[in-house]
């Protein structure tokens, strides 16, 4: 499956708060913990929905301490 990943950092204590708010996005994202002592948190996406995460993400930075690392497509194994 042709996936993009996006790996943002957060504060450590906002990683559930992220899962749970990109729950609320019922198959947009995929969302992998990739380390959790620095805060990096990935985010597995479709192309259909890429831009629309992207979005959310600029969003969410505005209202949390949240920063988009890289955004990369292909093959996400070397992420988790």
């Amino acid at each position: 499956m042709d996936t993009r990943c996006v790996l943002v950092r957060v504060e450590r204590h906002d990683i559930g708060l992220l899962c749970s708010f990109m729950a609320g996005y019922e198959g947009m994202a995929i969302v992998r913990t990739v380390d959790p002592k620095q805060g990096l948190v990935a985010l597995l996406v479709a192309p259909a929905f890429y831009m629309t995460v992207l979005d959310i993400i600029r969003a969410l930075s505005q209202e949390m301490p949240l920063r988009l690392l890289r955004t990369e497509a292909g093959d996400m194994h070397e992420w988790y």
